[in-house]
C-alpha cells in the first residue's frame, strides 16, 4: 500500500486544518518546493496537493505554485480543490498534473466528471468523497450536500469512475485514527481503488488500512508533526 504525503495550500502557504475548519489552521511553511523536496527525498512516490482556496469558492488561486511544483517534481502529482469543470481538468493536465480530483462537482455537476472520464480516461480521474457522519460535504467542506456518501459512490461508479479518496471529516487533522468501520463497509460494498484520508496517526494505522484492503493512504498532520516517519512507513508497507 502506498502512503502519499499531502500538501494543502492556502494563500500560498502549506497548512493543515483541523476537521476542515478554515479558522483552525496550522502553517508548516511558505516554501512549497522545499516541503515537496523533503517528502521526495524521504521516498515519496506521489504527492497529493489540495488548493484550499479553490476548494472553498471554486476559484483556484495557486496555479502558479502548482506549475512550479509539477516542473520541480520527478514524481507524479495529483491535485484537488476547486476543480469543478472539464475545462478546469484540461487546464491542470496542461500544467503537467498526473491525476485530478473532483469533489464538489460530483454532487453539483456530475456531467463534468463524465465528460472528463470519457476524454482523459478513468485512470487519470479521481473523485474525492468527503463525509461527515456519512453525509457528503462540498465547497471546501463548508456545505452539507444532504447526500449519503454511499449514494455518491454508486453514482460515480455508474459514470465509470473507479478511483476514490474517502475522507472522514470528523477525523481529519485529529490524529485520532481512521474510521475503520466505514472504510470496511465501503470496500465491502464497492469494487474500487480506495485511498483513505483522515485520522491517520501511526504506522500501525497504515498497516491496518493495508490489511482491510485500502489501495493507498494520504497523510498530512502525522507526517508534519513527526508522528509518522515516511521512510519507515514506506518500508513497513512494502
Amino acid at each position: 500500500m502506498e502512503i502519499i504525503p499531502a500538501i494543502d495550500i492556502k494563500e500560498g502557504k502549506c497548512v493543515r486544518l483541523f476537521q476542515g475548519n478554515y479558522s483552525k489552521e496550522k502553517i508548516f511553511g511558505d516554501d512549497i518546493i522545499e516541503i515537496a523536496s523533503k517528502w521526495i527525498e524521504m521516498g515519496a512516490k506521489r504527492l497529493h496537493i489540495v488548493d484550499l482556496d479553490g476548494a472553498k469558492n471554486g476559484i483556484r488561486k495557486n496555479n502558479i505554485i502548482v506549475k512550479k511544483l509539477v516542473e520541480f517534481c520527478d514524481i507524479p502529482v495529483q491535485i484537488g480543490g476547486g476543480i469543478r469543470t472539464f475545462s478546469d481538468a484540461k487546464e491542470l493536465f496542461h500544467l503537467g498534473v498526473d491525476k485530478i480530483i473532483f469533489g464538489t462537482a460530483a454532487v453539483q455537476s456530475p456531467e463534468e466528471i463524465s465528460r472528463s472520464v470519457e476524454k482523459f480516461g478513468k485512470e487519470f480521474i479521481i473523485v474525492g468523497i468527503d463525509a461527515k457522519n456519512g453525509m457528503v460535504q462540498t465547497d471546501g467542506w463548508l456545505v452539507n450536500s444532504k447526500m449519503n456518501s454511499n449514494i455518491l459512490f454508486n453514482n460515480m461508479i455508474n459514470l465509470g469512475v473507479n478511483q476514490f479518496i474517502y475522507t472522514d471529516i470528523n477525523r481529519d487533522g485529529t490524529l485520532s485514527e481512521p474510521n475503520y468501520k466505514h472504510i470496511i463497509e465501503i470496500l465491502e460494498n464497492f469494487r474500487i481503488n480506495l485511498t483513505v484520508a483522515g485520522g491517520i496517526a501511526t504506522i500501525e494505522n497504515l498497516e491496518k488500512l493495508k490489511t482491510i484492503g485500502a489501495h493507498s493512504a494520504i497523510s498530512g498532520m502525522a507526517l508534519y508533526e513527526g508522528k509518522i516517519n515516511l521512510v519507515e512507513a514506506i518500508k513497513k508497507l512494502l
